[in-house]
């Protein structure tokens, strides 16, 4: 007798595609939390294994706060939503029992926010808010939340309302029970399942909203994914990959209960699973506690990295207040969110976006008097263009954006922007997302002012970034620091502060400020038009003008300071780094960037028609 062999099943097409397609998913997935876990600072480099960065992310009163916020809005909205959503979900199933026609019509409109695009819902809700003078704040998100996460709700429930037998309703009315007592002890138990499932997947989306969320969002009250948003425009930390790996597992393990529940019942594994994921994300929100404020509290708007958390700590040590931490990645979404009425005391905007606040009042005069530690700044660095008499701004931080290149792949020396066009280096360049910066590099390189507002000027600068475009690996504003550490690009164009940093990490690195000149910033401190403690801004910018505090920014944002005085106190390989205290003939050869008017719209059509190439 012959035995067979067992056939051996190969995998088909069809699994190998679902395959790929889950690795897609969830390899970047692990990777990030894997890297959550790197002792180095940046993730292309791995230096072993630590838990520094989830310590040091559960300290962060500013990440753990907002947290927080991302919490009790996502537990307000889901409950809202979930109770409103299943209503309807009753109310649309008996209608449509009744009145076949209308029901197609009625279950459309409940899901035109699933299907309308986020962007187009969050500017409607912020016009909305806007129109009826709702200020954004805690109030406008979770209007916004409950406005779409019901729309999930009413997906879930509806689909287990639909199978339901009507008749049990009815026969326990016709015996005599109360509509309202046979919906709890008839209706609601047999669509139970569904409404947890629905309250989960309202929960998880409310929790990791961004886009919409971006919108309504007010001072005081920035959720974690736009924390999270806002500060990747310095690349991505440690402390962003920790946080947002635990709202990662978070997320997925609260999806998986929620789809588990919908397709059986409430099961013991799937109340274990889900009470791990609430012990999870509140063991974090309980970190990252503040101090009271009985000094008052001040709302800042400033970039990502951009002030110590020691240096919050000693200013609210001295004055008893508490300091308010919001972040942007933009000088135009610092303008946004001003224009939509966000209740911030003090804003950094860059040089050219400081007389674009002044021009549409969203910024006030300064109080010299109280800043007696305006003499500590350097005198050039002081009365600039845009605003000579320094009545609205006071410089902050300072730098350049140059070339940074890996000296052990780039052996000839690199002196101009030409270098960015070499073929030889083709998918080892970098640029920044960043339309202006990108027009600054082909203009100065054709030795051209790069505030130009000659058309024809504009169009030759467009075809050399048009031929370029084959040549750049990646344009990338926040991690063109780490594309240098990996070795996948060795020539960028950046901001000096970000390659400094990388500078010190390996010593292969350099960066220089090309021949033909390129753009210099002046980040500075603003109080608004609108501010609620002006005089506690006051004295925060007086405190950040001392020597000692402003060489403690310095040393630890690796930014260049303004602070004449506090060079004194600065590291010694930061001073000596022309990376970051580039010589005057260096300097001479720089221009600010500068609003161009309505030559904006040239730029930008010709901008958009290079990245859709």
């Amino acid at each position: 007798m012959v035995t067979k062999k067992p056939r051996v099943k190969r995998p088909t097409a069809l699994s190998l595609i679902t395959a790929g397609v889950y690795l897609f998913l969830y390899v970047p997935i692990g990777a990030l939390i894997a890297l959550s876990f790197n002792s180095s600072r940046f993730s292309s480099v791995w230096r072993g294994f630590t838990w520094h960065w989830y310590v040091l992310a559960w300290h962060d009163v500013e990440l753990i706060s907002s947290l927080r916020t991302s919490l009790i809005i996502a537990v307000i909205s889901t409950v809202i939503s979930t109770a409103l959503g299943t209503a309807a979900s009753l109310a649309i199933g008996r209608r449509n029992t009744r009145r076949k026609r209308w029901g197609p019509l009625s279950e459309a409109i409940f899901y035109l926010p699933i299907i309308m695009p986020e962007v187009v819902v969050g500017f409607a809700s912020a016009a909305f808010f806007s129109r009826i003078r709702m200020t954004a704040g805690m109030s406008t998100i979770i209007a916004a939340h409950v406005a779409f996460s019901m729309s999930y709700v009413v997906f879930v429930v509806k689909s287990r309302v639909a199978s339901l037998d009507t008749g049990l309703e009815e026969a326990a009315v016709d015996l005599g029970a109360a509509p309202l007592q046979a919906f709890f002890t008839v209706t609601l138990p047999m669509i139970l399942p569904a409404v947890v499932s629905a309250a989960l997947l309202a929960f998880t989306i409310s929790l990791d909203d961004y886009v919409i969320t971006s919108f309504v969002t007010g001072s005081g009250t920035a959720t974690l994914p736009v924390k999270i948003y806002s500060m990747v425009k310095t690349g991505v930390t440690p402390e962003i990959n920790a946080i947002s790996g635990v709202l990662l597992v978070v997320t997925v393990l609260l999806a998986f209960v929620s789809f588990r529940i919908a397709a059986s019942r409430l099961t013991k594994t799937n109340a274990v699973l889900g009470a791990l994921a609430v012990v999870l994300i509140a063991s974090f929100a309980a970190g990252g506690r503040a101090q009271n404020s009985q000094g008052g509290e001040l709302d800042l708007l400033i970039w990502s990295n951009y002030l110590p958390q020691s240096v919050i700590d000693n200013f609210e040590k001295q004055t008893g207040a508490r300091l308010n931490v919001e972040l942007y990645d933009s000088n135009e979404a610092l303008l946004a969110k001003l224009q939509a009425g966000g209740g911030y005391d003090l804003v950094v905007p860059s040089d050219y976006m400081v007389l674009v606040l002044r021009e549409q009042g969203l910024i006030q005069e300064m109080n010299r008097d109280l800043i007696p530690s305006f003499s500590n700044l350097d005198p050039a660095l002081v009365g600039l263009p845009y605003d000579p008499s320094n009545e609205y701004s006071i410089p902050y931080l300072w730098g350049t954006t140059g070339i940074g290149y890996r000296k052990d792949k780039v052996l000839e020396p690199v002196v101009g922007w030409e270098s960015l066009w070499d073929v030889r280096y083709s998918d080892r360049i970098a640029m920044l997302d960043d339309m202006r910066e990108n027009f600054s590099a082909a203009l100065k390189m054709e030795s051209k002012s790069l505030n130009s507002i000659d058309e024809d000027e504009i169009a030759g600068a467009a075809a050399l970034l048009a031929r370029q475009k084959s040549l750049v690996r990646a344009y990338d504003s926040g991690g063109f620091d780490q594309l240098l550490l990996s070795g996948d690009a060795w020539l960028v164009q950046g901001y000096n502060g970000q390659i400094a940093k990388a500078m010190l990490e390996d010593s292969s690195i350099s960066y220089v400020i090309p021949k033909q000149g390129c753009t210099i910033s002046v980040d500075n401190l603003c109080v608004t038009s609108r501010a609620r403690n002006a005089a506690l801004a006051h004295r925060f910018i007086n405190y950040v003008l001392q020597p000692e505090v402003a060489a403690e920014i310095a040393n630890k944002t690796v930014y260049s300071s303004p602070n004449r005085a506090a060079r004194a106190y600065i590291r010694p390989e930061l001073l000596n780094n022309d990376a970051i205290y580039p010589s005057r003939e260096m300097l001479d050869r720089c221009e600010f960037i500068r609003d161009v008017g309505a030559a904006v719209s040239v730029y930008d059509r010709y901008w958009t028609r290079i990245k859709s190439q």
